[in-house]
């Protein structure tokens, strides 16, 4: 994608992204070609119906048709999911552009004015849902494949296509697009259209960009059957583009502004382009011809894909929609974050109400295991300092009802420092996953971690992920491990045994370690390998089950002060899989040199011993941090007591005793006690 920096168009600059309508409709009309069939239809005259015998008064003026609309935002918590705000604004940037309404609607040139057209289509959030409910028009669902959507995220949730026009937000396109839409004719379970989040509106978390705010509209000319400006492609700029044209009698033949740029005299195909036509790519989105005004009210006189029915007085009524509809709050839905929380004993966790569909008067958090107990704040802080897994629920309601959401198994809280110890060896022989701390995650809901006996680096049992089946392209699986104690532990090393085999040559599945030193608030990636690389075997169809030479041992280094020396420590294993066949881990190992609590102590109160050996007496420094008791005591080699060398209180700071050398001679034990810690150091006497 080209950047197109113009502080006189553009709030902020962008890379600005395009449509995908015409390589959808191409993929779908490949799997359903009845659907171009359908979409012709609505230039068959015996399928045409009269338009409404009375126009309906929206509330930016009179309009011929009127839309019911309702918006899917998609969403994982994060600045996809738009406030209704950003929503009703894209809706009244829709009103602007079929209404020709938008306040620069005089800056369209001369030339094209007098066939500057006004579609006289209004849109409307729905205000009754398909089972008949109080809605505001727009729904929330919690889903990974707002990341990487397409159809997708359509089999989540999807209204009656018939009666509303549905549109899905989401934070990313798998193609890169900013939307697409479908024209008349496909399928119901598909009719539509997806838009990312930042091209929806002009504000929040859009920018107030021409080209931005302005996408939507342009989708929904697709919607409406309108092919781009220069033709039925998605590649603008093209010479060959000249001989495509749109089908649409008043836009000019033109290749289309393949760089988002706006010259309003460029020519292309002999003749002045239309390049503020809201169905090419320029940065100037302004108007629809007369010509495409008159193919969008046909696409909605005709049934290709019920978007008759949609501006029927009927539907108007049933979706809440008609003229004089009262518009009532509704009751609330209840939501709050809920992707699992993992956070160490003694941390507090923040939990937001986003609760939507209606406002809200009354509110009751209760958090079993936590501190408080119970809140009302529509933002809760709380404290959690028992190691366990707890539910989190909320309650939410107005006067015209209300809604409860528990989430189950939501916080984990591991313990610090962690339960296992260095050295550490997992050959999964004895040990049940999930369970033990050790956690399995499936976003996908496919196949998952689990321990098998079909093949094993060692022993007869090992981890397995199967692919070669039931796992599709770019799911991800994850395998958690249980906390480690590495506070007295320094270059440490994590290993592990893999067996993996791609199903073709072009496999790219991928392997990543991470690793966590706050028990799963942040992780951090130490190891990735991906397609050739991470194979030990070659390429097969048939289900993978590795040979004892079809094994290779992977080493982490974690000697970085990161993670050596920290109390709790987790790894995460997470296999994302494209065209992979099944992979295993064995012998996961964890190694370093373990210090032991002498040491420790030794370097918290900064201890030395000097010299040492020495030919005369021993001077000991330490440092204290506050007032304590020190006691020193020497024992020879059988343990018994030679000299009671100190016993006094130290006051907080630097300190310096002396051991006498009087009738020492050799290796000796010395004994310090500060406080209730004691620690102890061989010293030498040499005469």
């Amino acid at each position: 994608m080209l950047m197109l920096m113009g502080t006189a168009l553009m709030a902020q600059s962008q890379a600005y992204r395009s449509c995908a309508t015409e390589e959808m409709w191409e993929q779908a009309v490949k799997a359903d070609p009845l659907a171009a069939i359908r979409r012709l239809a609505i230039h068959n005259p015996n399928t045409l119906r009269k338009l409404p015998g009375s126009k309906v008064v929206s509330a930016t003026g009179v309009v011929q048709y009127k839309i019911p609309v309702v918006f899917h935002v998609m969403h994982t918590y994060g600045s996809e999911n738009i406030s209704k705000a950003q929503i009703q604004d894209a809706v009244n940037s829709l009103n602007l552009s079929f209404q020709k309404l938008n306040p620069d609607t005089g800056d369209v040139i001369p030339l094209f004015q007098p066939i500057f057209g006004n579609a006289e289509i209004g849109f409307e959030l729905a205000n009754i849902d398909p089972s008949g409910n109080c809605t505001d028009g727009i729904t929330r669902t919690y889903t990974e494949l707002t990341n990487v959507a397409s159809d997708n995220v359509k089999a989540l949730i999807d209204w009656p296509c018939e009666k509303y026009l549905n549109i899905w937000v989401v934070k990313n396109i798998a193609s890169g697009a900013a939307g697409y839409a479908y024209y008349p004719g496909i399928a119901s379970n598909i009719d539509g259209i997806v838009m990312r989040h930042d091209y929806t509106g002009s504000f929040g978390t859009a920018n107030s960009s021409n080209y931005t705010e302005r996408s939507l509209s342009h989708e929904v000319g697709h919607w409406l059957n309108l092919p781009h400006t220069w033709g039925s492609s998605n590649t603008p700029g093209l010479a060959s583009n000249c001989g495509i044209d749109d089908g649409i009698f008043d836009t000019p033949n033109t290749v289309g502004v393949a760089n988002f740029s706006c010259n309003t005299a460029q020519s292309t195909c002999g003749a002045i382009d239309n390049v503020q036509n809201y169905m090419d790519y320029a940065s100037c989105h302004k108007m629809f011809t007369q010509g495409q005004v008159d193919e969008m009210q046909l696409a909605l006189q005709v049934n290709a894909g019920g978007r008759d029915n949609l501006v029927s007085s009927a539907n108007l009524i049933a979706t809440g929609t008609e003229s004089g509809h009262i518009v009532a709050p509704c009751a609330p839905v209840a939501d709050f974050v809920s992707k699992d929380i993992y956070i160490c004993a003694g941390t507090s966790v923040s939990f937001d109400d986003v609760s939507w569909n209606g406002s809200i008067t009354s509110r009751t958090w209760t958090f079993p295991g936590g501190s408080p107990a119970t809140d009302t704040a529509a933002t809760a802080v709380v404290l959690y300092t028992v190691p366990g897994v707890y539910d989190v629920q909320l309650a939410v309601s107005n006067s015209l009802g209300n809604d409860t959401l528990t989430r189950t198994a939501l916080v984990h809280v591991l313990p610090t420092p962690g339960t296992n110890v260095i050295p550490f060896n997992e050959s999964f022989e004895t040990t049940s996953v999930p369970g033990n701390e050790w956690e399995v995650i499936n976003e996908n809901n496919n196949n998952a971690w689990a321990v098998t006996s079909a093949a094993a680096a060692t022993g007869t049992k090992s981890m397995r992920l199967v692919n070669q089946a039931g796992n599709g392209s770019g799911s991800i699986d994850q395998l958690i491990t249980p906390t480690f104690d590495l506070s007295n532990v320094s270059g440490t090393q994590f290993s592990f045994k893999v067996a993996f085999a791609p199903k073709n040559a072009n496999d790219s599945s991928e392997l990543h370690v991470y690793f966590t030193n706050n028990c799963g608030i942040l992780w951090s990636q130490r190891y990735l390998k991906l397609g050739s690389a991470l194979a030990t075997a070659p390429a097969t169809t048939a289900a993978f089950s590795p040979t004892s030479s079809q094994w290779r041992t992977e080493t982490i280094n974690l000697t970085t002060s990161t993670f050596s020396g920290k109390p709790s420590v987790r790894a995460r294993f997470e296999f994302v899989n494209y065209v992979g066949n099944n992979i295993y881990i064995d012998d996961i190992n964890i190694s370093g040199n373990v210090v032991g609590i002498n040491e420790q102590l030794a370097e918290e109160f900064n201890f030395r011993a000097f010299p040492n050996p020495s030919k005369g007496d021993i001077a000991v420094s330490f440092t204290t941090s506050k007032t304590d008791a020190v006691k020193m005591q020497v024992f020879d080699m059988a343990g018994r007591l030679v000299d009671d060398a100190v016993n006094a209180t130290a006051i907080a700071g630097d300190h310096q005793y002396v051991i006498n050398a009087n009738n020492k001679n050799g290796i000796y034990l010395l004994k310090i006690t500060i406080g209730d810690k004691e620690f102890q150091n061989r010293i030498s006497f040499v005469k």
